[in-house]
């Protein structure tokens, strides 16, 4: 080899090992970034002429996963999932007042069963006729906050549901612009590792909102799918938004059941109308908005000639006292009773009427008598008004119990399936710092030949000289 050659050799592995240092040196400075997967050069030799002439750098490596990755892909789909129903779930059980013993729905029910069976035994003490109605106010209250608080936090999901809509929307543009960045990074040469892990970070995103199947390109493009077949992206992203609670694509066609899994899912079956359905957390609020409604016809129709409408309003009425309507109320679109507007007749509260005496006995037996109630997925047989109000609240209990086992398990799950693939795909600096000692090493080798080189020909222009 002549001496031009060996100095080519050697300053190729100058430039490598300066490459390789660099690569060494992000490797170790992202070792904990999540996302951020271990890179490497790959080398060939270079051929000056005929001859080889030292190495050169013929591609980028880093560690990837497929198998690994899409099955986080599909952990974090389903934690997602239970994630966001746990957490509305939660929210329900605070406005049902779950964790007070005992709650306030049960407290009030029990406490108006108290005073009238106290008013009962004694139908001419004004106080205990005050505390029938102040008793029975707590009650409408309890119904009026708990309708308020359901209202609140429909409007709050829908809030949610928009966001979700719109962060899908840019994650997908973003993956878009990270293909094109891909594509001409492999055209020029340059290493697209960095924008790979952008995009990897990016689809795990998208997975926590629907459900994803990724499709590699040979061109280094990535499609993505649902799994059932729904395009999000295939050259170009797809664009959704939210009609009715749902979700809609750019033709305005009904998409949300094609989003499966994730927290899209969770906020539409959240919002759903649908309550025949069982599942534990679809149409919560629906079903609860319904449960209490039914609840609150129990004190105000009379349709049955035993509840507590027929029967206070059928007991005899002396000078003074409230014929009927001891509750009084106001419907909805639907003709159901307006949660909100459920309350005492303003004519006892403000004292223009009385409470009938005559219907105390007959009103207070009607707390001990036992009912048939069928609302909103729950249907009970032979409980009294107490009874299916604690229904009411264990059947949202029970739902709240499942969906936070099943987050917690999917939460597992996912986590260690993360850490499975940081295991595979991440950085381990021990290596690292092995490997940035060889090159550094290679490093002195090349510049010790190029340091020999450069004496040699400083001795041959003397000789010549």
């Amino acid at each position: 080899m002549s001496l031009t050659g060996a100095l080519n050799a050697a300053l190729s592995g100058i430039k490598v090992s300066t490459t390789a240092v660099q690569v060494i040196s992000s490797n170790v400075s992202n070792a904990q970034t999540t996302g951020y997967t271990d890179k490497s050069l790959s080398l060939s030799e270079s051929v000056v002429g005929t001859s080889y002439g030292g190495v050169e750098i013929s591609g980028y490596n880093r560690v990837s996963d497929s198998v690994l990755s899409a099955t986080l892909n599909s952990a974090t789909t389903t934690s997602s999932y239970y994630s966001t129903q746990n957490g509305f779930l939660t929210q329900i059980q605070n406005i049902l007042d779950s964790s007070a013993s005992p709650p306030a729905l049960a407290s009030a029910v029990s406490n108006f069963q108290s005073a009238w069976t106290a008013y009962s035994a004694s139908s001419n003490s004004s106080a205990d006729e005050a505390n029938v109605i102040s008793t029975g106010e707590q009650l409408a209250t309890t119904i009026n906050s708990i309708a308020s608080q359901i209202s609140s936090l429909k409007t709050n999901v829908e809030s949610d549901l928009s966001t979700s809509v719109s962060t899908l929307n840019t994650d997908l543009q973003q993956v878009q612009t990270l293909n094109s960045q891909i594509q001409s990074a492999i055209a020029s040469n340059q290493s697209p590792s960095d924008l790979e892990d952008q995009r990897d970070t990016l689809i795990n995103n998208i997975s926590a909102l629907t459900n994803v199947q990724v499709m590699t390109r040979s061109d280094g493009t990535v499609a993505l799918y649902t799994s059932n077949g729904t395009a999000l992206l295939d050259g170009t992203a797809q664009t959704f938004s939210v009609s009715n609670d749902q979700v809609v694509n750019a033709l305005g066609a009904n998409v949300s059941s094609a989003l499966g899994g994730g927290t899209l899912q969770a906020q539409t079956d959240f919002l759903s109308t649908d309550t025949s359905n069982t599942g534990n957390g679809v149409a919560v609020i629906s079903k609860l908005t319904a449960q209490l409604q039914s609840f609150a016809s129990q004190f105000t129709s009379t349709s049955s000639a035993s509840s507590f409408a027929s029967t206070y309003n059928s007991a005899t009425t002396n000078s003074g006292e409230l014929a009927s309507s001891f509750f009084t109320y106001s419907t909805d679109g639907n003709g159901n009773i307006d949660l909100t507007s459920f309350a005492v007749n303003s004519a006892l509260v403000n004292g223009t009427s009385t409470v009938k005496a005559a219907a105390a006995t007959s009103v207070a037996n009607t707390f001990t008598a036992t009912n048939s109630y069928t609302s909103g997925g729950l249907t009970v047989t032979n409980q009294t008004y107490a009874g299916i109000a604690n229904s009411i609240l264990s059947y949202f209990q029970q739902a709240a119990n499942s969906v936070a086992a099943s987050s917690t398990t999917a939460s597992a799950q996912q986590s260690y399936y993360q850490s499975a693939l940081s295991k595979e795909t991440g950085v381990n600096t021990d290596t690292e710092l092995v490997n940035l000692t060889s090159w550094q090493n290679a490093y002195a080798a090349s510049a010790h030949v190029i340091s020999t080189i450069e004496a040699m020909f400083t001795t041959l222009e003397n000789m010549i000289s």
